[in-house]
């Protein structure tokens, strides 16, 4: 989808943040919604369809972390998110796990807003086609025996942007070479990530895709898909199977 042809909901208590993010984007004709708060940024994704959210964090009357939990709780629909903030006070498994792609500071400058919303708006399957070849990337190899058996026992978890998963290997955040073998349905997630987060207590890490081995690009763009937790990526892998168990 083009910027143009999207709707974009624009959540902010300062008006005058709200009108230049507004005008940046009626300037490219793009269908503009906004809103100085979550309450009213809900009554509007309950009449139009949104594609992209972008609020702010600390806002009066409802948050936006209460806003994406609302979203959440109303069903499997959840726009690409950003949020807007000048504080870095949320954690990176709290945003992913409610759905957020990015945290874009303030001030806010028009060209990384663009172009971050412009990257959310291409397909995942296209998006995961160009592979970046880092050098410098840590090697995530997991062997594993089925996609249904791996997430029944807790061991993975998909989002709509990446997964979560039980790894030994202590992670850092920043780029990964992926090889997540699946032994008996002979399928391996090859690509390239980037690790969002690691926990190190509980040995789980929050893995955002960023490229994929045409082998098995269809195949994990059908698992993301489904995507029952309706997060970017999941803050745990205790997830029930839902859609997942049959596109194992």
């Amino acid at each position: 989808m083009q910027l143009k042809e999207a709707t974009v909901l624009i959540v902010d208590d300062e008006p005058e943040l709200l009108e230049i993010m507004t005008a940046w984007f009626e300037r490219i004709q793009c269908h503009v919604l906004t809103a100085v708060n979550g309450v009213q940024a809900l009554e509007k994704i309950r009449t139009e369809r949104v594609h992209v959210l972008i609020s702010d964090i600390r806002m009066p009357v409802m948050d936006g972390i209460s806003l994406l939990e609302n979203i959440k709780a109303s069903g499997p629909y959840m726009p690409s998110v950003i949020f807007v903030s000048g504080f870095a006070d949320i954690p990176a498994r709290l945003s992913c796990s409610l759905g957020v792609e990015a945290i874009v500071s303030k001030p806010v400058e028009r060209g990384e807003l663009l172009a971050t919303v412009e990257r959310m708006l291409v397909d995942r399957s296209v998006l995961w086609s160009s592979p970046l070849g880092n050098e410098r990337a840590v090697s995530l190899h997991i062997e594993l025996d089925s996609v249904s058996e791996a997430v029944a026992r807790g061991i993975i978890a998909f989002g709509h942007g990446g997964f979560c998963v039980q790894a030994m290997l202590a992670l850092h955040e920043g780029p990964v070479s992926l090889a997540i073998e699946f032994t008996k349905e002979h399928r391996t997630i090859l690509g390239e990530g980037r690790v969002r987060w690691y926990d190190t207590r509980e040995q789980l890490a929050g893995v955002e895709i960023i490229s994929l081995d045409a082998n098995c690009r269809d195949w994990v763009y059908r698992l993301t898909a489904a995507n029952p937790t309706v997060s970017f990526i999941p803050s745990t892998t205790l997830m029930q199977l839902d859609k997942i168990q049959r596109l194992a």
